[in-house]
């Protein structure tokens, strides 16, 4: 590895609230678009643990073309954290709890969105919010992973 790069990253690891919406999304998006060896999970820190995802999600997910009917929620644990190399959260409140509850992730814990636009890098829980809250997330979350797509492509290049 050269001096001053940043180490590959193999674990990427989403967190969102229920792991019920978003981060089965963006697990699912990021899966299909990157490499097999980089390794996609999600979960929630009030998980609706072992629930499918929300219906809406599924709907979305296939017309994107994206299978989420194995998905099942997931309690976040500090063990998950300990072992991404990237952390990606939905909203600065889960960045705040995450960097709180574990300091030595500092520097691997991100807003999904942190490459959107200011006032756009956060993404609303769409939770009991309706179909289209669940499509703004849905094309905030797209958005914000296509964004990733070529830092982590870059990312891998430079390993």
């Amino acid at each position: 590895m050269k001096t001053g790069c940043t180490p590959a990253i193999h674990r990427i690891l989403v967190i969102c609230e229920g792991n019920h919406c978003r981060g089965p999304m963006a697990e699912a998006m990021l899966r299909a678009a990157l490499p097999p060896g980089i390794q996609v999970a999600s979960a929630g820190l009030n998980a609706l643990e072992g629930l499918p995802v929300d219906p809406e999600v599924s709907r979305l997910m296939a017309e994107a073309g994206l299978d989420v009917s194995g998905h099942a929620g997931r309690q976040l644990t500090e063990e998950l954290l300990l072992a991404a190399d990237l952390v990606l959260v939905m909203d600065l409140p889960q960045k705040a709890w995450c960097e709180a509850t574990t300091p030595s992730l500092l520097g691997r814990i991100f807003l999904l969105g942190h490459w959107r636009p200011e006032g756009a890098r956060e993404i609303p829980d769409p939770f009991r919010q309706g179909a289209e809250a669940f499509r703004t997330a849905f094309e905030n979350i797209h958005l914000s992973v296509s964004d990733w797509l070529p830092r982590l492509a870059h990312e891998q290049r430079s390993a």
